[in-house]
């Protein structure tokens, strides 16, 4: 009779010690939308222009950067520049990620910081939209 008693002990012990923890119920952030006028261009506006301006084979200037973009083939590249809800996979993102996937990171000779370089990811991850 006891080694029933202890083998239920057991059996009930072993069966609470493996249930899994799922720890606390964390509230869903919202993350808001990248706007590409506000949050994007003003980035190329300040970092990219300088080298890639309207008359230059990739025209990042407000008005023209957005269609010089998104699901373009990049020169020189067999990938697109910016793949829709794909920023691993776009050559914009990986040019600034520091990854050096695509040859040397940009901006030539500096970096953006990592607020800006996360704002571009997260507008290829939404979407890409032009907003």
């Amino acid at each position: 009779m006891k080694k029933i008693f202890y083998s239920l002990i057991f059996v009930v012990f072993l069966t609470n010690s493996c249930t899994k923890d799922e720890g606390p119920v964390l509230p869903e952030v919202e993350i808001n939308e990248v706007s590409f006028s506000n949050d994007i261009q003003p980035i190329f506006d300040n970092n990219c222009i300088s080298c890639h301006p309207s008359s230059g084979n990739l025209d990042l200037t407000a008005g023209n950067s957005y269609n010089q973009l998104v699901n373009i083939n990049a020169s020189g590249y067999t990938a697109i520049r910016v793949i829709p809800n794909e920023p691993e996979n776009s050559v914009l993102y990986k040019k600034i990620d520091g990854s050096g996937t695509y040859g040397s990171n940009m901006p030539l000779g500096g970096s953006l910081n990592a607020n800006e370089v996360e704002l571009i990811r997260l507008w290829i991850e939404q979407g890409a939209k032009n907003n």
